[in-house]
């Protein structure tokens, strides 16, 4: 358990080094943007950020295939059908998008591809897997997903440049203590349902699709 412990201690410090890193990003971009808080740019800006921390993580663990809970030949045929169907029409619900709003497409490629994509294979896929190999007592698998539920919540307390350089110029009587309590509940929720997949089949596609539809509708 100590073990454990740590390991929670040392990831919770990585998502803090990896907000830092991502807010400054965004900053930078911000300062040299200026963009309203209804502008596209927001959108190309996320992209860009956790494109660039995305990529320096890959490049620095080098995780496998497994470790990103992305082991794909065991799967069933119906899992597999399940994934590719649920996928192509997320996908199709994205493209389409376009026809509602053209400004619509771009938003939903950062939200429901490029962030979900990032947060899964860093919470339900590398992290929880982190978990998983150091967990040895009981009950192990139902506590890993409480705990990387309760990470993902705790996780968007870390977008603070979001709020403060978006969100806050465009709502200027907001309560924001009712504001982060309601959106730490929310997202350790969502936590929990997209870690359903990952605790019953050992992947993160099934995540991953449930948090793309998630932000879809979610909006």
């Amino acid at each position: 358990m100590k073990t454990y412990l740590q390991l929670i201690g040392r990831f919770l410090l990585l998502l803090l080094v990896i907000q830092i890193i991502r807010g400054l990003i965004i900053t930078g971009m911000w300062k040299v943007f200026r963009p309203a808080f209804d502008s596209p740019t927001w959108a190309y800006m996320d992209m860009i950020a956790f494109t660039l921390v995305g990529v320096a993580l890959l490049l620095f663990f080098r995780p496998s295939g497994i470790q990103l809970a992305l082991e794909w030949r065991s799967a069933s045929r119906r899992e597999r059908v399940i994934y590719l169907g649920m996928g192509t029409l997320t996908l199709a619900l994205v493209g389409t998008s376009y026809f509602i709003q053209p400004a619509l497409l771009l938003i939903n490629i950062s939200t429901a591809i490029v962030l979900p994509l990032f947060e899964e294979l860093l919470f339900r896929g590398w992290g929880w897997t982190q978990l998983e190999q150091a967990a040895t007592f009981k009950n192990s698998r139902l506590i890993n997903w409480l705990v990387i539920s309760i990470l993902f919540g705790l996780w968007h307390f870390g977008y603070m440049d979001i709020y403060l350089l978006k969100m806050a110029p465009a709502n200027p009587g907001m309560d924001w203590g009712i504001f982060f309590v309601m959106k730490f509940l929310t997202t350790f929720i969502i936590g929990i349902v997209v870690g359903i997949p990952r605790w019953r089949t050992g992947r993160v596609y099934g995540s991953f699709i449930l948090h793309a539809l998630i932000n879809i509708f979610g909006r």
